[in-house]
């Protein structure tokens, strides 16, 4: 089976998908080219951040770091109650 004809049959299963499966459908989809790029593309739009943080004030910083540290324990410690409650 040429390309061609490939995409045809996968239009074809396309068009055959119920309306309320069509947004599982694109995240497969979706999934499928996301895999099949190369990795660069995904790491450009990050790397424009690269050493943003550079001229970032030692006090500033250190502040920064704390409240990531207090908002995980907090989000660990709520997982932690959910989890307990359900057993």
């Amino acid at each position: 089976m040429n390309i061609s004809d490939l995409r045809t049959k996968v239009f074809e299963e396309i068009q055959s998908v119920p309306d309320d499966r069509l947004i599982e459908l694109l995240e497969v989809i979706h999934s499928f080219r996301l895999r099949s790029e190369p990795a660069s593309t995904h790491i450009q739009p990050i790397m424009k951040f690269a050493g943003c943080w550079r001229e970032l004030p030692n006090e500033t910083y250190t502040e920064f770091l704390d409240d990531i540290s207090q908002r995980r324990q907090q989000a660990f410690q709520e997982r932690q109650n959910r989890e307990t409650r359900l057993s």
